[in-house]
């Protein structure tokens, strides 16, 4: 067999053995985009026909979603997009906060001055998007913040835990921003992570942040609300 020839089929046999992680990650995609709500069905036979595979590869990316709980495989039901109930969506909430504030804290021991002076930027850029009530402005720049914080924070671990766990809540967090004024609120809450950061304060980083997260005020309570219907 030539060089050529190995290499073809070295890139196709790579193909072949990466289809399932390639479906799982594009499933994946659109449950975090809320292209796939929490409770719908996935039909096996329809996913081949998008992925134009069988249904083996499908079946395979459906278990590693399912061991994330980001799907449920229901025996003679079918299987469906993850829906924590209001119980577990608090845990999750929780969870998340304590994750986040560990960040947080972390950041604030951690972080170099140019990273300090970046948070600081960013806050000032979301509190004029937040002005201007530009909410995908706002989004992306609030994930730019909490990304930056979780770099900062010099934890990879606790980064990807984070991550995974936004991930299982993306479909209802995502409804906050839908309150009137939330922004606002959003990016006040942030004024008190940042300073305690910048000011590397980190118990108070961490307090500021679980806060933020968990939300004792009128979204944590309507986002779980909104799941128990």
């Amino acid at each position: 067999m030539s060089s050529a020839a190995k290499i073809i089929n070295m890139e196709q046999s790579t193909a072949a053995v990466n289809t399932p992680e390639r479906i799982r990650a594009l499933i994946e995609r659109d449950i975090a985009d809320g292209v796939l709500p929490p409770g719908m069905p996935l039909d096996e036979k329809a996913l081949a026909a998008r992925f134009d595979v069988s249904r083996t590869p499908v079946r395979e990316a459906l278990l590693m979603l399912a061991a994330r709980k980001l799907v449920a495989i229901v025996p003679r039901a079918g299987t469906f997009v993850y829906k924590p109930g209001p119980a577990e969506l608090i845990a999750l909430l929780e969870y998340l906060g304590e994750l986040e504030g560990v960040s947080a804290r972390l950041a604030a021991l951690r972080m170099s001055a140019a990273q300090r002076d970046e948070l600081g930027a960013l806050h000032e850029k979301a509190m004029a998007l937040a002005g201007d009530d530009d909410r995908p402005g706002y989004e992306a720049c609030n994930l730019a913040l909490h990304q930056l914080i979780y770099a900062g924070s010099g934890n990879a671990i606790v980064r990807d835990e984070i991550n995974d766990a936004r991930l299982r809540l993306s479909n209802f967090r995502r409804n906050v921003f839908d309150q009137p004024g939330r922004l606002k609120v959003s990016c006040a809450e942030h004024e008190a992570i940042v300073r305690a950061i910048r000011a590397g304060d980190g118990e108070a980083a961490a307090q500021a942040m679980r806060d933020h997260i968990i939300g004792k005020g009128k979204a944590f309570a309507d986002l779980v609300l909104a799941n128990a219907q």
